[in-house]
């Protein structure tokens, strides 16, 4: 999702942020290979097929429950991907996955095989709680714009990264503490508004606030999943899919990459990588 770290929304709360006035801040954004388990990166070593999804990892430093963390790269128990609020936790061993907005009881998909990672974005509030896994030269954003609050920039280049895949960009605040501001993944939340029985071809959805493109496979937090077979426009309240296997539940949420969203991605060794933010509704993020 394009969220925003605590640390950040609470910098921009008290005003010590300036993203376009007389004297802007300088911002930079860091390639994330979540690879390393380091600050506020942590790696998966299981993830439950049951009721809420409960991940193994070897260190809870700094996670509390209530935190909102983003997990990636699970493999197997696809629902546990996604955005959540941290449950129980477990020190040095694990955390259960809740709802991020309800708080409901996350399910699991399939029995767990390998690979995840997670970011705490309550927690992680500077550079380095990240760097570990920063690649390549950090690039410096140009033309930022903040237009009712809604946050944007121009192009943004990293010179010849490694050709290791990267799966998210954090973006700070060139300061000397180098404040962690927002995490951009190319992934849009979706919230289900009304329970679907088995059979349904629509999804009655919370208004989208980015494009979802036909194809787009959805692994809700209740287990269950959709697959789109037309594309969904910013501002639709509603996803149309092939017949569903089962029913997906009124406030269930799955985390689906966005049309041209371009992450996760390899780059190319020994070329340059571009990052275009959307000219659309869905800029780099909203305060």
């Amino acid at each position: 999702m394009n969220t925003l770290f605590g640390l950040g929304r609470q910098n921009i709360g008290n005003k010590l942020i300036n993203f376009a006035g007389a004297s802007p801040d300088t911002f930079k954004a860091t390639l994330l290979t979540m690879s390393t388990q380091a600050g506020k990166i942590f790696l998966v070593t299981s993830a439950s097929n049951a009721s809420p999804i409960v991940l193994g990892v070897s260190s809870t430093t700094g996670i509390a429950p209530g935190d909102i963390v983003v997990v990636g790269g699970v493999g197997g128990n696809l629902a546990a991907n996604g955005t959540w609020q941290v449950g129980t936790v477990v020190a040095n061993t694990s955390i259960s996955l809740l709802t991020r907005l309800d708080g409901n009881n996350s399910t699991g998909s399939a029995a767990y095989t390998s690979g995840g990672w997670i970011i705490d974005l309550s927690s992680g509030a500077v550079l380095t709680d990240v760097s570990a896994n920063s690649s390549g030269t950090d690039a410096t954003l140009s033309g930022v714009t903040n237009t009712l609050g809604v946050i944007n920039a121009g192009s943004s280049t990293w010179t010849n990264p490694p050709a290791t895949k990267v799966w998210g960009v954090a973006i700070y605040d060139n300061t000397a503490s180098n404040d962690l501001i927002a995490w951009y993944d190319g992934n849009y939340q979706v919230y289900v508004i009304t329970t679907a029985a088995p059979g349904a071809t629509s999804l009655a959805v919370a208004r989208l606030g980015a494009t979802i493109p036909s194809g787009a496979v959805l692994n809700f937090s209740d287990g269950t999943t959709a697959t789109t077979n037309a594309q969904a426009a910013v501002g639709a309240t509603s996803l149309s899919v092939n017949s569903t296997a089962a029913t997906i539940h009124a406030q269930a949420t799955a985390d689906v990459a966005t049309l041209s969203s371009g992450l996760p991605v390899t780059p190319t060794g020994n070329n340059n990588f571009t990052f275009v933010p959307d000219t659309g509704a869905n800029k780099l993020f909203v305060i």
